[in-house]
């Protein structure tokens, strides 16, 4: 039965105050910088999340001076670091003859060579015969030497009539700034939060207009954009690749081997026609090297990337805009609403019973919603806000909840039954137990780590439509949440589709290294009974990689005092997160070390385990014993397999490549650990190690 007129005047104008209040709060804080922390969170998941619409540019080619480039030039040319760079010049010469647009040096070449001048001259001398090379400058107050214009640099494509600016600034060396066709700022724009999302196009140095080293190589190669006359506060924002894998970058050693080739009449790795009117960037790339930022893909990209993305985005056309100040209004003024009509009408027609369920299916459906479309509308290349209106529908929501039964007196059983829905009761148990974990600090404890990862999500996400991929990630992640929650795990933090958690903090258990052992073993054998759903959803396999490890860390809470995670820190965490990834040389889906091992067999697991190798992991000095777990079922289906593993790894322990290759070859076609141990002993025998012999496995890549 509908209530009287004087009651629904009432309702209506409850609800105008409260959704007026709710949109005068929320827009004050969106317009005074508090909702920016979440806003950016949001922001950087959705750029995660949406990155393989964006096919990277084909006219980009990106040269790395990696770690595999310096042992090269270590081995072969007798070049210690720093490299001449008369080499640097050779690259110039490779892409000279190939015909590239221009090329750009992400590099800071301020001080004199230590080879000499000559070395500069002849780097410069190359550069200048090009006539398409780009080299870096930087703005800054603080490390700046120079102040104005250099004289003989290259003048900026703008503004050169007017007077440059006064302010300290780092230039190239004489030799190698004179002969640069272009110089191109290095200055980044970066948030609060210390990540960089936007660049501008130019930076404004007096009247001089300096392009950004994105934007240079446009006018190195001989082209011309007309200056904008307006551009956005901080530059323009920028639509990333997940990694700069995505443009298949070249390593030095490869472009220096095809030039001497090609001068040698040899046959080169790479022919220099296939860089054919692309814009090819140098950076650096091997560990002590090369510049890292905070991006919103990844909290280590490297600072290359910045460039390349903006030349990308602007080839292409996709850079993200942001909606007008009036849309925002309205979005967090019909978010407000949704929040609060809802109850209103229930309490309006009586229906108490159905007041919680139909509102707060309303209040889900509208957070999901708005939620997709604000990914949706990111995907085509508009910026939405997610804080503030999904902000106003809580606020409005959790407001007129409050009104309406603080009214009749049901406040308390509402607010149960309503929350229960979306918070879990034992995390609210928790808090409500111990506030005092809400406050920023940390303690050392032993615990065990959990990395996941799946196996070549990155193709599989190019495959999937964003709503689809979601999907996909929410239904794989749930599953493994709820077996890693079950077994009093803790999850530490999704970062796409990887899983991090650990056992033993904030409740304490003693058996941790078991629970995860045994979590882990699960969530492969729920992955096993899942993976033809998934992979009719994707089209391609579907497995995951698991690394545990068991040590000291510290955990509790971590980051500022307005907003924070609990997390861990330590090497331990570390050492999990290699062992995830070493699974990818033995092509194995699950690998522990010895000390989870260990612990986990004193609490009495009923896992069995085989040993794989003698591991130094990327970023260790000592060798950790590293194990493949698996159920004692499993382990007597293929006793006999394990058993002859375990004589062949003994034999390779003992330097005994040949014995051990035979033993290995006899397994390779049942078990994929002995395939890479073939291939391995083989190249030991080829080339047999220096200094004695520890039968260690050293790993190559992270």
């Amino acid at each position: 039965m509908a209530t009287d007129t004087g009651t629904l005047r009432k309702l209506v104008i409850r609800a105008g105050i409260i959704i007026a209040a709710v949109c005068g709060v929320v827009l004050v804080a969106e317009y005074t910088g508090l909702l920016a922390k979440p806003e950016n969170m949001v922001y950087d998941h959705r750029m995660y999340v949406t990155a393989p619409v964006l096919r990277p540019s084909e006219d980009i080619a990106l040269v790395l001076l990696d770690q595999d480039s310096l042992d090269w030039a270590n081995q072969e040319l007798g070049w210690s670091w720093p490299w001449p760079r008369s080499a640097y010049g050779d690259l110039v010469r490779f892409f000279q003859e190939g015909g590239a647009a221009s090329v750009v040096f992400d590099v800071l070449y301020t001080e004199p060579s230590v080879y000499g001048a000559a070395d500069d001259e002849s780097f410069a001398a190359a550069c200048k015969d090009y006539g398409r090379v780009v080299q870096s400058v930087f703005f800054d107050d603080i490390q700046g030497t120079f102040s104005g214009w250099k004289d003989g640099a290259p003048l900026p494509p703008f503004g050169a009539d007017g007077e440059p600016g006064s302010s300290p600034v780092l230039f190239p060396v004489d030799s190698i700034c004179n002969a640069a066709a272009v110089l191109g700022n290095v200055n980044s724009t970066v948030s609060s939060d210390g990540t960089i999302r936007q660049l501008p196009l130019y930076y404004q140095y007096g009247d001089y207009s300096v392009p950004s080293l994105g934007l240079a190589p446009v006018y190195a190669a001989g082209e011309s954009l007309p200056l904008p006359e307006t551009e956005p506060a901080g530059g323009r924002l920028l639509r990333f690749q997940r990694s700069l894998e995505s443009y298949v970058p070249y390593s030095a050693a490869q472009i220096l081997q095809s030039y001497y080739a090609v001068q040698n009449g040899g046959e080169p790795l790479l022919e220099p026609e296939m860089f054919s009117g692309m814009y090819v960037f140098f950076g650096f790339y091997a560990p002590g090297l090369f510049d890292i930022c905070s991006t919103p893909v990844s909290a280590v990209y490297p600072g290359v990337g910045l460039h390349i993305t903006l030349l990308d985005n602007l080839l292409q056309d996709t850079f993200l805009t942001r909606v007008p100040a009036v849309l925002v209004f309205l979005l967090v003024l019909v978010c407000a609403a949704a929040g609060v009509v809802p109850v209103s009408a229930a309490e309006m027609f009586h229906w108490k019973r159905f007041t919680a369920v139909a509102a707060g299916i309303c209040f889900v459906a509208v957070g999901i919603l708005y939620t997709v479309l604000a990914y949706i509308v990111f995907a085509a290349g508009f910026v939405i806000p997610v804080a503030a209106p999904l902000i106003a529908l809580v606020l409005s929501f959790g407001t007129a909840v409050l009104v309406c039964y603080s009214r009749e007196g049901k406040q308390r059983r509402y607010l149960k039954s309503a929350f229960r829905q979306y918070l879990s009761p034992a995390v609210i148990e928790d808090l409500i137990a111990h506030p005092e974990r809400l406050a920023l600090g940390g303690e050392r404890r032993r615990i065990s780590i959990y990395f996941s990862d799946v196996q070549g999500f990155t193709s599989i996400s190019e495959k999937l439509e964003p709503q689809e991929l979601t999907a996909l990630l929410n239904d794989y992640l749930s599953v493994m949440t709820d077996i890693i929650l079950e077994s009093g795990g803790t999850i530490d933090k999704y970062e796409g589709d990887a899983v991090i958690a650990f056992w033993n903090a904030p409740v304490s258990c003693g058996d941790h290294a078991r629970r995860a052992l045994e979590a882990a073993v699960r969530c492969q054998e729920k992955l096993a009974e899942l993976r033809p759903g998934f992979e009719r959803r994707t089209g391609l396999p579907f497995y995951m990689r698991i690394g545990l490890n068991t040590g000291d860390a510290v955990v509790g809470n971590m980051g500022s005092r307005s907003r924070f995670d609990y997390t861990m820190l330590g090497d331990s965490v570390n050492l999990a997160a290699r062992l995830e990834g070493l699974n990818k040389q033995f092509g194995t889906y699950c690998m522990c070390s010895l000390a989870a091992k260990t612990e986990a067999e004193q609490a009495g697991t009923a896992l069995c385990f085989r040993e794989l190798a003698r591991a130094a992991v990327v970023g260790k000095k000592e060798a950790v014993t590293v194990f493949e777990p698996m159920t004692a079922a499993e382990y007597r289906r293929r006793k006999d397999v394990l058993q002859s593993f375990e004589n062949a790894l003994h034999l390779f322990y003992e330097g005994q490549f040949a014995a051990a290759e035979k033993a290995f070859t006899a397994l390779a076609d049942r078990d994929v650990p002995a395939a890479r141990y073939v291939e391995k002993c083989r190249r030991l025998q080829e080339q047999p190690p220096a200094g004695e012999w520890l039968g260690v496995w050293v790993a190559e890549t992270k």
